[in-house]
């Protein structure tokens, strides 16, 4: 048995989307060492229907419109690109919850859209998909955009990539809150019985609970320990033997979200405007805003904030 603090890890956006897909989808399954290149991976995840994983790739757009008011009133907006766009096709973003959108106003007419989504809603809705493919840019292009334009809402619409390591029944607590782009790494798949037993993230309490309360926390991991690898010897396959594990089991899960979305979190889990939240979902909130922070400081926020 191993005893573990529970962290969090920043997992920066990569040139090649399919990267984070595979990071994600590894994560899963405790796999993060395997063979398969990236793009072989998110294949094999199409091919078995496992679309979820898609969420963690980011997609970047920017639109910039002329000022054409008798082209707006058929619902078409001409751009700078070259190309028309529907107008519905901005309507659409800005109500669904999978796409974030904000535009900045031109002098003399016109706006300039800024957009980010996540893959797997491109691949659900393969019209909306072509109609933004011309207009995709890298982050790298986004940031300096938005920065050149000194709109920070833009920069509101990055979204991060963060790994927990926290409680299984802190987990919980985060995935509750959460808009559901999450990854987190599975107790029926993996097999602790393989990686030498279970590992604890050490509860907020544990340091200074006295030595009669670790004590007994020590010994009741360990007996639930004794009882899991026990019943993988006798036949029980991971998926059954899991009921044995402690809710304290380190478990890690990968989460994606926006700066407005990690904001509305972080009023629950950090805040606690609808109620105290618990000691371990508010370290493990605490950390994620002290790895997110500076990053959108690089990006050229204005004291950046997740609260």
């Amino acid at each position: 048995m191993q005893l573990i603090k529970p962290s969090v890890e920043l997992w920066p956006c990569p040139d090649d989307w399919h990267e984070q897909v595979a990071k994600a989808a590894r994560l899963c399954y405790a796999s993060e060492g395997g063979q398969k290149s990236a793009e072989d991976f998110c294949e094999m995840l199409m091919q078995r229907g496992h679309l979820s994983m898609f969420r963690h790739a980011s997609r970047y757009f920017i639109i910039e419109t002329r000022p054409d008011p008798d082209e707006a009133k058929h619902g078409i907006l001409a751009t700078t690109q070259g190309t028309n766009i529907y107008n519905w096709l901005l309507i659409v973003l800005s109500t669904t919850p999978y796409a974030a959108i904000a535009y900045y106003k031109k002098k003399g007419g016109g706006r300039i859209y800024f957009i980010s989504t996540n893959q797997q809603y491109l691949m659900d809705n393969l019209r909306i998909k072509q109609m933004l493919e011309s207009f995709e840019v890298t982050l790298t292009d986004y940031v300096a955009r938005a920065n050149e334009l000194n709109y920070k809402t833009a920069l509101s619409l990055i979204r991060y990539t963060v790994c927990v390591t926290t409680q299984i029944s802190t987990s919980r607590e985060l995935n509750r809150t959460s808009p559901n782009n999450i990854a987190e790494q599975s107790t029926r798949y993996v097999n602790f019985g393989k990686k030498g037993g279970i590992t604890i993230c050490l509860p907020h309490w544990y340091a200074e609970g006295g030595w009669k309360k670790r004590l007994l926390a020590r010994c009741t991991w360990k007996v639930c320990e004794w009882a899991y690898m026990l019943a993988l010897k006798l036949g029980m396959v991971a998926q059954d033997a899991r009921g044995f594990l402690p809710l304290d089991t380190a478990t890690r899960v990968c989460y994606t979200y926006n700066v407005r979305e990690w904001r509305a979190i972080m009023r629950l889990r950090l805040q606690g405007v609808t109620g105290k939240p618990h000691p371990n979902a508010k370290i493990a909130a605490q950390q994620i805003s002290d790895v997110i922070l500076p990053a959108m400081a690089c990006y050229g926020g204005n004291e950046p904030d997740l609260v």
